[in-house]
Order: structure tokens, then C-alpha cells, then sequence
């Protein structure tokens, strides 16, 4: 027998129930939506190298994922709930009653890959709408959305507008998480009687539906399976724009055309803008030097980024240590946030990255028209 207890993740209410449930049914084990990634992080924190962030080459993704915890702890505490209490509780109460438990989620590294692979643009900027939404809720607005949540015949609604808004996102954040989920019950239900199950509630309807149809179910290595990477057109400007501006370069140098003006116009549309970019989130004038120098360079290199160099520098200068990456993932105020020595890191190598691309862009203009122009006579 499988019975699902679905939660709200910041609700003093599925806290209570959790617990009153499995001192109840006292199953044979615990399910839980967590992963061992998510488990260690809620329990013993998150001790992530900040050069290993630095090198990630996704620091937009990274400050992404940032945002979104933050988001979770801060309505978290709105209501007075860690975010994750009741999955911990249920591992607690299992625990006590000396019955196994069972972590079932996807690894939550493979499900924001996925899903950061799979969104469009335009499904990022309306989550990003979405999220500045929430952010503005008050207290007792959220009391009210996580009831509206819990109850069966809002839910549907609720996850229809999710999908409409980002359908990509959905497919990798529930659908997929169902059938994973769903999967490792299976597997849990040929060696035990009893199973409870603890999941968002969001969850609940689709884990049910797998297991009520397991042939639907995907093979579990599709499941897990990184996204290969795609000649996308972000990647081929990446290759493309370095080697069109070289090859103008040459062509233009090979007829004798002056390239004083052009270059010393390329050094100065990368620097200021990049170092501007650097000092707007707060970076360090040495780290905005740093950028400034490097993104001229960086610009014609698709192997490396201005931002590394302007990060690099702000690590040194702010001299962070793994205890401030850990740090953001326990701030609860926006201001403490902006604060933290290993985020104002990301935000440095982000933006510097973003200033040395205006910087491309209007190039294209100033630069490389009239050299093109001057090349066709």
C-alpha cells in the first residue's frame, strides 16, 4: 500500500500532519521528495568552492538558482516555516519509530539542467515576472496562496497556469519529477508493504497516475540524461562573432587599410562599459580595472570571459571564503543578500560578461560597418 501525504513546503499545518500521519499508519518507510543533494543541504549546509563558481561558465544560472532559494527561505520566514521542515520532520519521525526512509527526488543538479537547457527566452522572462510577483507578497498573502495550494480543486488551476507560463519548465520541474518519483516507488514497493509518501502537493495527481499506469513511465536513464549540447544560436555567436571580427581585421589590414582607429575604438566600447558594469553591482575599482583590461581581449577569445577576470579580482580583494557561498544560502533579506562578499562575486562576473557584450554589439555598428563598407569600396 502506497498512501501520499501532500504538502505545502512552507506550512506549519503539513509540518503537523506529516508527523501525525506517520505516527499513525507507522508505514514500513518513509518516501520523501528530497535528493542526497537537497537532504545535505538542508541538514549540514552547502560548502561550495567559489572558484568552482566562477569556472561553472553559467554564472547567470547560478545567480538563478540563488534567487530561487532565497525566494524560499524569505516566504519561509513570512510565515514562520524553514522551507523543507516537513520533509525533515518526516525523516526525524521515521527515524524515531526506527523505520527506513527513502530519498526518491532526481538529483536537483540534473533537474536544473535540464530544465535550464529546455526554457526558452521568453519562458525565462516571464518566470523572472513571476518571481519579482512573489517577492512582493506580504505575510498574510502567502498564508493565503499555500491554503489555495493545499486545496485539491485550486491545484489544478494553479499548475495550469504554471504550464501556460512555461510549459519547458513544467515538463522538467513536475512531469519529469513525477515519473522519477513514481519509478523509485515501485522499486520501493517490491521490497516493502506499507509505504508513506511525503511530496509537494503539486506532485501528488501525477505520481498517482504513473503508478497507476507504469507502463508510461520513461526509462529512468531518459530521465537523467544531461541534455547534450546543441549548436544553439547563443553558442554559434559565441565561435561566430570572434571569428567574422578577426577575419575583418585581417582583410581590412591586408588592404592596407589603417586599423588605429578601429582597434583603439574596440578597447575603449569593451572597457568602459564593462567597467561601469562592475562598479553599477558594487564590485571593487580594482575588479572593474581588471575587467576593463581584460574585456577587449576576452571579447575576441570565445574560451574565456571578462567576467572570470573581474570575479577572480573581487575574490582576492573581498577575500572570500567557502563559509560566504554557504552564507547565501541561509540569507533571508534581500539586503544581507547583496551584501554577501560571494554574491556581490557572481554578480561581478555576470555583469562584467553582460558590459564587455554591449560592448560587442555596439562595435558591430561603430566598427565593423564602416570597415566592411570601406572593404567593398
Amino acid at each position: 500500500m502506497i498512501t501520499i501525504i501532500p504538502t505545502a513546503h512552507i506550512s506549519k499545518e503539513s509540518v503537523e500532519e506529516v508527523r501525525d500521519k506517520i505516527l499513525e499508519l507507522k508505514p514500513d518507510v518513509v518516501a520523501v521528495e528530497l535528493c542526497p543533494v537537497r537532504y545535505k543541504g538542508l541538514t549540514e549546509g552547502r560548502e561550495i568552492p567559489i572558484i568552482d563558481l566562477i569556472k561553472s561558465k553559467k554564472s547567470s544560472f547560478v545567480i538563478a538558482n540563488i534567487l530561487l532559494s532565497f525566494l524560499q527561505r524569505r516566504l519561509g520566514e513570512e510565515v514562520g516555516v524553514k522551507p523543507g521542515k516537513e520533509m525533515l520532520i518526516a525523516i526525524d519521525t521515521a527515524k524515531e519509530l526506527g523505520v527506513e526512509y527513502a530519498l526518491i527526488d532526481r538529483d536537483i543538479k540534473i533537474t536544473l539542467n535540464r530544465a535550464f537547457s529546455k526554457m526558452t527566452l521568453l519562458e525565462k522572462l516571464r518566470a523572472i515576472k513571476e518571481m519579482i510577483y512573489v517577492f512582493s507578497l506580504s505575510a498574510t498573502d502567502v498564508e493565503k496562496e499555500i491554503e489555495n495550494v493545499k486545496k485539491e480543486e485550486n491545484l489544478e488551476e494553479i499548475l495550469n497556469v504554471f504550464k501556460k507560463i512555461s510549459p519547458n519548465l513544467f515538463e522538467t520541474l513536475v512531469t519529469e519529477r513525477d515519473a522519477y518519483m513514481a519509478s523509485k516507488l515501485l522499486e520501493l514497493q517490491a521490497k516493502y508493504e506499507n509505504i508513506l509518501v511525503v511530496v509537494g502537493a503539486g506532485h501528488k495527481r501525477g505520481i498517482e497516475d504513473y503508478l497507476s499506469n507504469p507502463n508510461k513511465i520513461p526509462p529512468t536513464s531518459k530521465l537523467v540524461e544531461i541534455p547534450k549540447k546543441r549548436v544553439s544560436i547563443g553558442k554559434s555567436l559565441k565561435y561566430g562573432v570572434p571569428a567574422f571580427v578577426m577575419s575583418i581585421f585581417i582583410l581590412a589590414l591586408y588592404h592596407g587599410i589603417s586599423l588605429e582607429q578601429p582597434i583603439m575604438s574596440w578597447i575603449l566600447l569593451h572597457s568602459i562599459p564593462t567597467f561601469l558594469m562592475v562598479l553599477l553591482v558594487g564590485g571593487s575599482f580594482i575588479s572593474a580595472i581588471v575587467g576593463m583590461l581584460a574585456a577587449p581581449f576576452t571579447s575576441l577569445n570565445p574560451m574565456l570571459a571578462a567576467g572570470w577576470f573581474a570575479g577572480l579580482a573581487e575574490i582576492k580583494v573581498k577575500k572570500v571564503t567557502v563559509r560566504d557561498v554557504s552564507d547565501i544560502f541561509k540569507t533571508t533579506s534581500f539586503r544581507e543578500l547583496l551584501r554577501n562578499k560571494a554574491f556581490k562575486v557572481l554578480l561581478v562576473t555576470a555583469f562584467a560578461n553582460l558590459g564587455s557584450s554591449l560592448g560587442t554589439l555596439v562595435s558591430f555598428q561603430k566598427i565593423m560597418l564602416p570597415l566592411i563598407k570601406n572593404l567593398l569600396g
